[in-house]
């Protein structure tokens, strides 16, 4: 019986990574994979512009020598007459005697670049290109306007609140690289970098089986003996959240005609994806089937839920899961097995989030296998809480509503005190 990392080596070595690949509008990139690096095509900023509503100047005509002059032929009074003058609030403001300039134009967005005449200020706002000859923004809040002149602070230095160009990236710069699943946030980036369309991985099509006798669709009367199927809807729903084009096969009775029936065209999906019928009882059928259809690479791992777990192919391209049918097992192999191969499929690169837990109960155990306990994850005092939640066998759904995480115990471990710190698991919700 393999270990769970043997198991998860096994798989990923397994992996046939997809080969399709299609062209999508940036608007519905979001969740898809890329098959190609994303190069920018613009550099960005495009300009210098200013980070700032405020005035551009040019710091060499703030020099002494250029106030002086500036002073003389307005008319100002010298620097000492002026220690008296207008003095803001905000610190490394306008302070007495500050320089003058007479105002010249102004820039905005979307203006092409000016000219600074100079000697002169130009009024600049937020995102407007810098005019040839300012080499720095001084922001409104520290100047004082007179009619059409400026009046400076100061300690005014080169290049402040500007935004130099290419200062975030250049064009022909890999924004992404390939294998990158994109989020929502990465819109922002991708259009500012002048990117229409991007090249993803075709989705995966991936077929999704439960098998037994006993199973009904939830709605219908049950029947003595019978039960509702549960693991179906929640295979198909975390398909499709790693990108699949998950289809519903419905359930199979404890028959093997029957499922091979069901998985006639298998060959054609890039996943299989089956639950229940995979252990050693007399009608559990699928290894059967799937040892006639194609090749199991392993068979069983050492975790808990879930060591009745296979894995293989079929035909060149398809890979199948067969999951334990105890909903519990399912939902917990399929997180530890399915979804990296769904991620090194798409070209990702598979690794599980562990963070450091504080726990709130004891929890003793046999050792033998690694386990992974529903629980419920909560911040309190500054730290990360692990609470196990009562109910751990793998056929009680119950505590789902309240599982955030997993708590994972390792092979050789009886468990944990009290307080003690443990590796966690965040799940969607945490």
């Amino acid at each position: 019986m393999l270990t769970l990392e043997q198991a998860q080596t096994a798989i990923l070595a397994g992996v046939r990574r997809g080969e399709r690949t299609e062209g999508v509008p940036l608007a519905r990139a979001p969740g898809r994979w890329l098959a190609a690096d994303v190069v920018s095509r613009v550099d960005y900023p495009g300009f210098d512009n200013s980070a700032m509503d405020g005035y551009a100047v040019r710091v060499a005509d703030l020099a002494d020598g250029s106030e002086a002059r500036v002073a003389h032929r307005e008319g100002s009074p010298t620097r000492s007459a002026r220690s008296s003058g207008h003095k803001t609030e905000r610190g490394g403001g306008l302070t007495a005697g500050g320089f003058r300039l007479p105002l010249s134009g102004e820039a905005r967005c979307g203006d092409a670049p000016g000219v600074l005449a100079p000697g002169t200020a130009m009024r600049i706002f937020t995102g407007a290109p810098l005019p040839a000859g300012a080499d720095t923004v001084v922001i409104q809040e520290d100047v004082k306007r007179e009619n059409d002149t400026v009046v400076f602070p100061h300690r005014v230095e080169v290049d402040q609140n500007i935004r130099r160009r290419g200062e975030d990236f250049r064009a022909g710069e890999t924004l992404y690289g390939r294998g990158r699943r994109l989020r929502d946030f990465d819109l922002a980036l991708l259009a500012a970098a002048g990117i229409a369309e991007v090249t993803v991985c075709a989705r995966p099509r991936a077929l999704v089986v439960a098998t037994g006798d006993e199973l009904v669709a939830p709605g219908v009367p049950l029947k003595p003996g019978e039960i509702y199927e549960s693991n179906r809807l929640t295979t198909l729903a975390l398909l499709e959240a790693l990108g699949a084009e998950a289809v519903d096969g419905g359930t199979a009775p404890d028959d093997p005609a029957a499922l091979r029936a069901l998985l006639r065209d298998a060959a054609d999906y890039d996943f299989i994806v089956t639950s229940g019928g995979v252990s050693v009882g007399d009608h559990d059928v699928v290894k059967q089937v799937f040892v006639e259809i194609g090749k199991i690479d392993f068979w069983k791992a050492r975790v808990k839920p879930g060591k009745p777990i296979a894995f293989g192919h079929v035909g060149n391209r398809a890979h199948f899961f067969a999951l334990p049918g105890n909903p519990v097992s399912s939902l917990v192999t399929f997180k530890l097995f399915v979804e990296p191969a769904l991620i090194a499929w798409h070209g990702g690169t598979p690794a599980a989030t562990y963070l450091s837990a504080t726990t709130t109960t004891d929890f003793h155990r046999r050792s033998g296998r690694t386990e992974f306990l529903r629980a419920r994850l909560y911040s309190e005092d500054g730290r990360l809480c692990a609470q196990p939640l009562k109910g751990q066998g793998s056929h009680m759904v119950g505590p789902l509503r309240d599982t955030n995480g997993l708590i994972r115990v390792e092979a050789d471990s009886a468990g944990f005190a009290c307080g003690e710190t443990v590796r966690v698991m965040p799940l969607d919700g945490f």
